[in-house]
């Protein structure tokens, strides 16, 4: 049987690995009345949507881009609506993944947020606090890839609540979007 902390971690997704593999994670002890495999019924702890404030995801990346002596990210505020759109439309249906259906294409998000430039994007789901969404991505090679990737210099940082009563395993999201503005996009904030 593997952690609770392994089970998340299986549920991330990134740019890079659109195939995801959730059909065969074990999530026991997740939420209450989830059975495991040996058929037994656990009782855990109600989740409660986090107090996640986006300047303080963005300081937790940047923390980690110092360490690897690259430049801080930009909060960018294209990718931050982009992000945030992305992270409230799962937290808003219950569904998990870079895209399900068209209006949702990755590249669509971002010409509708009014980025113009290269990005890559890191999602997760259920991690219970800012530092283990960082951690589980960092633990992923294409996410950590992502987040560590030279090139990309501004960034937005976003969570939501699952409050569509659908999927309640999948409680929390995190979405990081990190990319490079091209010429038509907006001016960027200062580094947070």
């Amino acid at each position: 049987m593997t952690s609770f902390s392994q089970d998340r971690r299986k549920l991330i997704g990134g740019a890079a690995f659109l195939p995801l593999m959730l059909g065969g994670c074990s999530l026991s002890g997740w939420s209450e009345g989830v059975s495991n495999h040996a058929g037994r019924r656990v009782v855990t702890q109600t989740v409660k949507p986090l107090k996640i404030n986006p300047s303080d995801g963005m300081a937790a990346v940047n923390a980690v881009r110092r360490k690897h002596l690259l430049p801080e990210f930009a909060m960018d505020p294209s990718l931050q609506r982009a992000a945030q759109a992305h992270a409230d439309l799962m937290g808003r249906t219950g569904q998990y993944g870079h895209e399900f259906g068209p209006k949702t294409k990755f590249p669509v998000r971002l010409a509708s947020a009014g980025f113009d430039g290269s990005a890559g994007e890191n999602i997760g789901v259920g991690y219970g606090s800012i530092d283990e969404a960082v951690q589980g991505w960092l633990d992923s090679p294409g996410h950590r890839k992502n987040m560590l990737k030279r090139r990309y210099d501004s960034a937005g940082f976003a969570y939501a609540f699952n409050t569509s009563g659908k999927n309640p395993r999948y409680t929390h999201y995190w979405v990081l979007i990190m990319g490079k503005p091209g010429r038509g996009s907006p001016a960027r904030m200062l580094p947070v």
